[in-house]
């Protein structure tokens, strides 16, 4: 009993998907060649707002 080309599909393009999604996430800075901000307080790309803090010694 083998799968249908429906049921194949059904398992495949989710799976590769998602791979393609947590690739996508685990180099975005990479790829974007944006500076990523994380902080207690904070998420930011913005890189305004990265450099003040560089100056102030937080980042």
């Amino acid at each position: 009993m083998g799968l249908s080309a429906g049921g194949w599909a059904l398992l495949v393009v989710p799976t590769l998907l998602g791979i393609a999604t947590m690739f996508l996430y685990g180099f975005w800075d990479k790829i974007t060649g944006k500076e990523y901000y994380v902080d207690e307080e904070i998420l930011a790309y913005d890189e305004d707002l990265v450099e003040e803090l560089k100056k102030e010694g937080k980042a």
